[in-house]
């Protein structure tokens, strides 16, 4: 568990890789992250952690307050026991987050061409959670009446991927003409992590005589299973791969994963890899500008040295109550209370089972449309994103109003009707070399899309696209 939370909590807690709301402002120098092809009007450098960090998560079903009580309640899971939470749940349930900090960026003009230099600190999670589980857990609480006589619960399919990893990245854009500009950038990458778990299938049948219908498992004792007979089996089909310098699976005496945890202390390199972005923007007239660009198209191959490959093994959870202590112990596995059940998915590390592997990055796609009015001090504009990760894709679209009433000063507002039901407000303003932005405002605790970014930038005035003498 300790694992999972320190993947979920260092992808759901750490910059956002773009923010859509900047994507229409020359000034931010962020937009590149989604447009190769769209330089800022002045070089820049960007220092360590105050060049660019802030947060960013999405999910289909639960709030913000939901996410944060599961995690305050990491080791003492009730949060499922309330209609409230469980009203709030899908039959699948994803949660989605990225993480881009630069550790140190710069970029400059030469002639009519822009060269970019970073170094940064990125990643990707994704989860998903079926409703089946939770379901199961309240069964396990004695919060549903079920006849265990012919009981069945199909738990569902889960999934949960994450990466970090380090950029390393160099990028060119070109002014072509007044029409046309292009963009590029190449990137190496040092993986510093990954965990993939996959819960393919996971079902508990009983056919059990004496069991109340009302039992509480988590809390049962031999004078309420002592009467039972029957039989019950556990049939779980999942996977677990980790690939990192500093993880370590932790074995009960029967070989059996009861724990994961991380050595921070002991991260390094774990793998290698290379990914490209690409971006072009055309002027149509002197005032509509089209833009287009995938980023992140790029893998990582993690070595074989650092690569663990664990399966379930539930072949000994089938239990009969003629077998003396068995019951007791299919109640101390089911009611063990937790989301992530370690002693029921039992998972055996496969020694033959690491080899080398590639896992790709999650690209995104951008679309853009920018319309300039008021010798460019008003923009309206239409981006629709779509990021290609590995659980679930999320698209977006994006209507802005930039507004720039002096040089030091640059405005905008969004409106994204997609994702997180429309109550989808942004912002971002650039004052001088302070950057602040939002796709997604915080409407309060049942809000399903959160994000924010704050920068800070030493701005290169000598190096400007105006100096340059190169067109809007």
């Amino acid at each position: 568990m300790a694992a999972l939370t320190f993947f979920t909590v260092a992808t759901l807690n750490t910059n956002a890789q773009f923010l859509r709301t900047s994507y229409f402002m020359e000034t931010a120098e962020y937009r590149q992250q989604l447009n190769p092809a769209l330089a800022p009007e002045n070089g820049y450098i960007h220092l360590p952690v105050i060049g660019g960090t802030g947060a960013s998560v999405r999910t289909n079903s639960l709030g913000m307050y939901d996410f944060y009580d599961m995690w305050k309640n990491v080791d003492d899971d009730d949060y499922f026991t309330t209609d409230d939470f469980m009203g709030k749940l899908k039959d699948e349930n994803h949660a989605t987050a990225a993480l881009g900090s630069d550790l140190i960026s710069v970029g400059v003009w030469r002639g009519k061409g822009f060269w970019s230099f970073n170094a940064s600190l990125k990643g990707d999670g994704n989860l998903n959670v079926a409703k089946g589980l939770f379901t199961f857990l309240r069964d396990m609480n004695g919060m549903n009446h079920n006849d265990y006589t012919n009981y069945m619960r199909d738990i569902g399919t889960h999934k949960f991927d994450a990466t970090i990893y380090t950029e390393l990245g160099v990028g060119y854009t070109r002014v072509i003409n007044d029409q046309w500009t292009v963009g590029g950038r190449v990137k190496g990458l040092l993986g510093l992590a990954n965990m993939s778990v996959d819960v393919n299938k996971a079902t508990i049948k009983t056919n059990l005589e004496g069991i109340d219908p009302d039992i509480n498992w988590t809390t049962a004792g031999p004078d309420q299973l002592m009467n039972a007979t029957g039989s019950a089996t556990i049939d779980v089909d999942a996977d677990l791969v980790t690939s990192a310098h500093g993880i370590d699976l932790i074995t009960d005496g029967k070989s059996y994963i009861d724990d994961i945890k991380i050595r921070t202390g002991n991260m390094g390199v774990a793998g290698l890899g290379a990914a490209l972005d690409l971006g072009v923007a055309v002027n149509v007239t002197n005032e509509l500008t089209l833009s287009a660009a995938l980023t992140d198209l790029g893998f990582i191959r993690w070595a074989k040295g650092h690569t663990t490959v664990a399966h379930a093994d539930t072949d000994d959870l089938n239990f009969d109550s003629e077998n003396p202590g068995d019951i007791m112990r299919f109640s101390d596995v089911v009611g063990a209370g937790d989301v992530l059940n370690l002693d029921m998915v039992r998972l055996t590390i496969d020694k033959d089972g690491a080899k080398a592997r590639n896992t790709n990055l999650a690209s995104t796609m951008a679309l853009g449309g920018e319309y300039r009015l008021l010798n460019n001090q008003l923009k309206l504009g239409v981006l629709f994103t779509n990021r290609f990760a590995k659980i679930e894709n999320d698209s977006e679209l994006t209507f802005s109003v930039g507004y720039r009433p002096r040089k030091m000063l640059d405005l905008a507002l969004s409106y994204s009707p997609i994702m997180c039901g429309g109550q989808s407000l942004g912002f971002a303003m650039k004052l001088g070399p302070l950057f602040l932005g939002t796709d997604y405002i915080y409407m309060g605790n049942k809000t399903k899309c959160c994000n924010a970014m704050v920068g800070l930038s030493i701005p290169l005035l000598s190096s400007s696209r105006h100096n340059m003498n190169i067109k809007d």
